[in-house]
């Protein structure tokens, strides 16, 4: 039975590596909510290699995280989203719980537009033939016995022809089809945005590619050659890409703790 009094726990750092890292990341780890040091740790202790300076994988993992989480974030907001709507969207036909209800929502929602296409449609038809009669009346209601003539005065046209407005006005066709699903580009997945991020955050240094290949294979990101991950990361850079529509605290925090470090030694004997 291991006892974890001597050794840590695959969810956190070793001691060693802890006290390899420049103070400034390790503080920041120290401050980080347990679920994303957790998701830190387990990447850091899959590295097979000790080639990589401790402070880089840490800066590589912090990303990956942080792309990991932004990703997931954008899902969440954009599914709540989608269910405010259609909880929107059933409301206005009498369903309560349209938020959790969303397939009957939907339903009702594309049943009543085509009930008030159908009807503005109708009334259209409906109003042309009222203007058509007004003009009737207001031609011959002089010629009318002078009793009847105050059955089709103005002031009762007028509101007759408000009537027909008020039908109107209420069913006209939302501007937007709170049910429709919105046709958007592909989400980035955290796979991408991470390799994004490790190309634009990540400042260029000796050897690079080779270790964010390496991490890629160690944290099975990716099974391609060398050559293959930088052609596919390259191509993801360069392609069009919606990165989340707000940053990240966690991108904030990385910028102004990393762009303060020295830069650690670097072993590796020639570029990448």
């Amino acid at each position: 039975m291991i006892k974890w009094g001597k050794l840590s726990p695959p969810t956190e750092l070793p001691r060693g590596v802890l006290a390899k890292l420049d103070p400034k990341l390790a503080r920041l780890y120290s401050q980080l909510p347990s679920e994303i040091t957790s998701r830190i740790s387990v990447l850091m202790n899959a590295v097979p290699t000790r080639r990589i300076h401790p402070n880089r994988i840490f800066e590589f993992a912090f990303l990956y995280v942080t792309a990991e989480r932004s990703v997931r974030a954008a899902g969440i907001s954009k599914e709540h989203g989608r269910r405010s709507r259609l909880e929107l969207a059933g409301e206005i036909h009498g369903l309560g719980t349209g938020y959790r209800d969303d397939a009957e929502a939907k339903q009702r929602y594309h049943r009543g537009r085509r009930a008030r296409q159908q009807i503005t449609a109708s009334l259209e038809a409906v109003v042309g033939k009222w203007q058509a009669f007004k003009e009737v009346v207001q031609k011959h209601r002089s010629e009318l016995p002078v009793h009847v003539q105050s059955r089709y005065s103005d002031a009762i046209l007028r509101d007759i022809t408000k009537v027909f407005q008020n039908m109107g006005i209420g069913t006209v066709l939302d501007g937007e089809d709170l049910a429709r699903e919105k046709v958007e580009e592909p989400e980035l997945s955290g796979i991408a945005l991470t390799y994004i991020w490790w190309c634009r955050e990540m400042a260029p240094y000796r050897g690079k590619w080779n270790d964010m290949h390496q991490l890629a294979v160690a944290w099975r990101m990716s099974s391609a050659s060398a050559e293959s991950f930088r052609i596919v990361v390259r191509r993801i850079c360069k392609g069009p890409t919606r990165t989340p529509a707000l940053e990240p605290l966690g991108l904030s925090i990385f910028r102004e703790v990393v762009t303060s470090l020295e830069p650690p030694p670097d072993p590796s004997p020639k570029h990448c």
